[in-house]
């Protein structure tokens, strides 16, 4: 189990969604990371433990946003984060969901109030195209 930091949240994950970055890395095909790597980017799970305060208590059913931003460079500061200069993918650029428990900055965790476990894990990718659309 890995240990959780301060400002993190420690996620039992429960479901997990192969997508086409995760097909490149098995095959070798994924210029942007370094191997060995656990892969798995779209997920779900439940909150095992987080700080008092964080507004995510044991038992909240939560979805994450992968891309982690500093939130200090020019980018971040022009609510950019999506071009984040240090950005960190989970999955691909630090490991991610396709193990049991994972730990996360409070700041990229979501409740999944109100929809299932399935539904959740597909929020990520479901919401890159409403982006596009929009």
């Amino acid at each position: 189990m890995p240990a959780r930091q301060p400002g993190e949240t420690l996620i039992r994950v429960k479901r997990v969604g192969v997508c086409g970055t995760d097909l490149h890395i098995f095959t070798g095909n994924q210029p942007f990371l370094e191997y060995p790597r656990v892969m798995g980017h779209e997920f779900s799970g439940i909150v095992e433990a987080s700080d008092e305060g964080s507004g995510l208590v044991a038992g909240d059913v939560v979805y994450v946003m992968p891309y982690i931003s500093c939130g200090t460079c020019i980018a971040c500061s022009k609510g950019k984060t999506n071009c984040c200069t240090r950005i960190q993918v989970l999955g691909v650029h630090c490991d991610g969901a396709f193990t049991e428990y994972l730990s996360v900055a409070h700041q990229f965790i979501h409740k999944a109030d109100g929809v299932s476990l399935d539904q959740a894990a597909m929020i990520e990718f479901l919401s890159i195209g409403a982006h596009a659309v929009r």
